[in-house]
């Protein structure tokens, strides 16, 4: 689970960088002679540098990732149709759903030379499990009991019934005991060796220069089997700023640009020696409607407001039409997604008279809607101050819902000071602009649940005994199939009830030099195929 800052985070940047995805051209172009090419350096841009190049002390979106795909291994990782597949373990059993046994593989090796074992395993559960290493992705292993060490490559998990117990396994790489074991649990996040790591996966750390870059090399000692890099090494460049990134990218100092906006995207995917890849992502913009404050405790009226807003005119005129108006908080992307559902519609119409419904009308004839008792009736929206893409996205959605007749009144605040009104006990807000990047595992409990009012990320305050009995079951069916019509359901029930306004999924927006290739990326992430990269000479 996210926590709020980072969340916010999410919002701010991606809003910047305006994140549909498809193949991009050099790859399904080059011939077969090409594709034998291996070699090269590949630098890519990054706005921000990584924080720390350790799983139990990051909860960073890149360097999660540059651990997951560059640097470690996990125990088994997502395909492309988000199935699991051996990774680090050369197989898996499961005994029912009480419990699985890893067998893993005797060919991998730390890059100072030790055999990765069963033993890290053990120790990168322990240490993630250890409430004093305050590990930022708990959740994952929610359910999953201590690892029990049967022999030098063999670990077994006793389990709870769970959903997808693997999902948050494969997002885990492994860490290596025997350089952090002397580290206490509460000073993770202090250890040398995240600035100096010693990792198994198809890179091997070389240089780390503080916010300026990271750079690696091949590990010629990764299994074959696995997917031996292709490129020779790997530099990641911190260029915080969008102009400049493009620049480096023009000139040819950078391979790949992760941090490009939209207005610059389509000039330079126009560029011969430049292409563009949007790459379809996790994220999607919503608003939160307190149902504290009625009558935003009425579904009527929060699926009016919704209605009443243009999410495909947010997409067009604010993103270049990259991105797509959404159903709900699950993407098409996921296996669980409702490929039946379809958005809300654009309604303003239908919006007036649901509105008039909830005994929400213009009582003095000032065109604004009043309350049955005639009071005034206004919604005060909190929008983050950093983001120029949001500010602009409040004052549409101000101009949509004056022509039903609500009055809105946006407020532009720090992201910080947003996060505490919304997650505050009080719950400080009306309704606020926000954005959200899921997990692959579904897990909507903190948001949606009964249960959980009182917490921090239910936000909206609402309540449906339906919605709880939904999660709880699907919480715990450990078959996709069988939790699937759950799933369905859910979606159903969050399109009619909106707790928030569920505005559109986005994808991230990334250019590469033409002589870059096998840049083939997906949901999984920007790094997922990088031992596929190669520079054509």
């Amino acid at each position: 689970m996210k926590s709020i800052h980072s969340l916010l985070m999410v919002l701010v940047t991606s809003a910047l960088y305006s994140l549909t995805a498809c193949t991009d051209r050099g790859d399904s172009e080059r011939s077969e002679g090409e594709a034998a090419d291996t070699g090269g350096t590949a630098v890519v841009a990054l706005a921000t540098d990584l924080d720390h190049a350790n799983i139990l002390a990051t909860n960073s979106r890149y360097t999660q990732e540059v651990l997951r795909y560059v640097l470690f291994l996990p125990l088994v990782h997502y395909d492309e149709k988000l199935s699991y597949q051996p990774a680090l373990a050369e197989s898996y059993e499961s005994h029912g759903d009480t419990a699985i046994t890893f067998k893993l593989r005797r060919d991998v090796f730390w890059h100072d030379g030790q055999q990765t074992n069963a033993y890290d395993v053990a120790f990168t559960f322990q240490r993630a499990a250890d409430t004093a290493t305050a590990f930022p992705n708990a959740d994952w292993l929610i359910g999953w009991g201590a690892p029990q060490v049967l022999d030098s490559f063999t670990v077994r998990f006793p389990l709870e019934r769970m959903a997808d117990p693997l999902a948050g396994v494969a997002l885990l790489p492994i860490m290596p005991r025997h350089l952090l074991e002397s580290t206490p649990a509460g000073q993770m996040a202090q250890a040398g060796f995240n600035r100096k790591p010693i990792g198994n996966g198809p890179f091997k750390f070389v240089e780390y220069r503080a916010n300026d870059r990271w750079v690696f090399e091949t590990n010629e000692r990764y299994p074959e089997e696995l997917g031996k890099p292709r490129l020779r090494g790997l530099v990641l460049r911190v260029i915080p700023e969008a102009s400049a990134q493009a620049i480096e990218l023009q000139t040819g100092s950078v391979h790949l640009a992760t941090g490009i906006p939209v207005e610059q995207y389509q000039p330079l995917d126009a560029d011969s020696s430049l292409r563009g890849i949007p790459r379809d992502s996790r994220q999607y913009g919503f608003i939160p409607w307190n149902a504290r404050r009625p009558p935003l405790n009425d579904a009527r009226v929060r699926r009016a407001l919704t209605m009443a807003i243009d999410r495909a005119g947010i997409v067009r005129n604010l993103r270049g039409g990259f991105g797509e108006p959404a159903t709900g908080p699950v993407g098409k992307y996921h296996w669980a997604y409702d490929e039946s559902a379809a958005p809300l519609p654009y309604s303003p119409d239908s919006a007036r008279a649901l509105l008039a419904q909830a005994g929400l009308r213009d009582r003095n004839g000032d065109n604004l809607l009043e309350r049955a008792d005639g009071s005034t009736w206004q919604i005060e929206l909190k929008v983050p101050s950093g983001s120029a893409f949001m500010r602009d996205a409040a004052e549409l959605i101000r101009s949509n819902l004056a022509a039903v007749g609500v009055r809105v009144v946006p407020r532009t605040l720090d992201f910080n000071t947003i996060g505490e009104d919304l997650t505050s006990s009080e719950r400080n807000f009306d309704a606020a602009l926000m954005g959200w990047e899921n997990d692959l595992r579904l897990n909507f409990h903190d948001m949606f649940h009964s249960s959980a009012l009182n917490g921090p990320l239910q936000f909206a305050s609402y309540s449906n005994p339906a919605v709880d009995s939904i999660i709880d079951q699907a919480a715990a069916e450990p078959d996709r199939a069988r939790s699937i019509p759950l799933w369905h359901r859910f979606q159903s029930i969050l399109r009619a009830d909106q707790p928030w306004t569920f505005i559109h999924f986005y994808p991230d927006l990334y250019v590469a030099r033409e002589e870059l290739q096998g840049t083939e990326m997906d949901i999984r992430g920007a790094f997922v195929n990088v031992t596929r990269w190669w520079i054509r000479k």
